[in-house]
């Protein structure tokens, strides 16, 4: 039987605010010091999120202000040399306190803060968190897939057993917790949109970055929420270096906001393909939209 992975430490003696504007305004890109500091006043940690070496994994919510509001949960920094996706994550929570949103939110914006720390894709454990998730298949086909499709390579290991991570097992807190009805995970460097949902009549207009599939793979947020649990998954690829401006972000919020209320197909999600997309299939990065 596969070993269980190493126990969480416990969480280190830190200030939450401090820590999440020292995490915050660390990342690239324009930031607004007061919007910042206003949005870590905030965060709020759950005992079930702490890193793999003890560091609190926090989270920022805003409730929404329709009768019936839907419920937004985002994912950055699941890797941690995504440096990108973390800009992304502190821009929406800036933004979010500016704005009455008709939809409830919560950002988690550093799942992986060791990976950050170390500028790793993995986890301390050094295990791909978008590979641990316990999806049905992880146990027969993860490691199988790993060492055949990636000839074992250690940044997408997926562990040895299936939600076996802290940071996994914080993101499965939030996601039992807070019922989210849409996910977002944000990603470098593919560019691409990847919706993990329902058939949509007709996708939004967003100029900044095409949608396009990628599949699934055994133990990624997409397979265990879309394939196994109905929940739509966002997976926003972006490039490594951010734009001039975030008004693309801006407007990408507004969609996800959108997506959760569009009218879809009602069919059931078709079953994940019982092995994931060889490397040769996964397209290549699109050209350079307009910006």
């Amino acid at each position: 039987m596969a070993a269980e992975a190493p126990a969480a430490k416990e969480p280190v003696e830190l200030n939450l605010v401090g820590q999440c504007e020292r995490d915050l305004l660390g990342f690239p890109g324009p930031k607004t010091p007061a919007l910042v500091a206003a949005a870590c006043a905030k965060t709020v940690h759950a005992a079930e999120c702490v890193s793999a070496e003890g560091t609190p994994i926090y989270h920022y919510d805003k409730a929404g202000v329709s009768k019936e509001p839907k419920k937004v949960l985002v994912f950055s920094l699941i890797h941690g040399d995504e440096t990108p996706a973390g800009s992304v994550g502190r821009y929406w929570m800036e933004r979010l306190e500016t704005i009455d949103p008709r939809n409830s939110w919560r950002v988690v914006p550093v799942l992986n803060p060791d990976g950050v720390k170390r500028k790793t894709r993995t986890n301390a454990n050094k295990i791909d968190l978008n590979r641990n998730f316990p999806t049905k298949d992880w146990s027969e086909s993860a490691l199988a897939l790993w060492r055949s499709k990636t000839s074992s390579n250690p940044r997408r290991y997926p562990g040895e057993v299936g939600g076996s991570e802290p940071e996994v097992k914080c993101a499965l807190h939030h996601i039992e917790e807070f019922k989210p009805d849409f996910i977002v995970s944000i990603h470098t460097p593919l560019r691409v949109l990847d919706f993990d949902g329902p058939n949509l009549k007709k996708k939004p207009n967003f100029d900044y970055l095409p949608w396009k599939s990628l599949g699934t793979f055994p133990g990624s947020l997409g397979r265990y929420m879309w394939f196994e649990r109905q929940t739509p998954v966002l997976t926003m690829e972006l490039e490594d270096q951010l734009p001039g401006s975030y008004r693309p972000f801006e407007s990408l919020q507004d969609i996800i906001g959108s997506l959760t209320a569009l009218e879809s197909s009602s069919e059931a999600p078709p079953p994940p393909p019982s092995q994931s997309p060889s490397p040769s299939r996964i397209p290549s990065r699109p050209s350079k939209p307009a910006q």
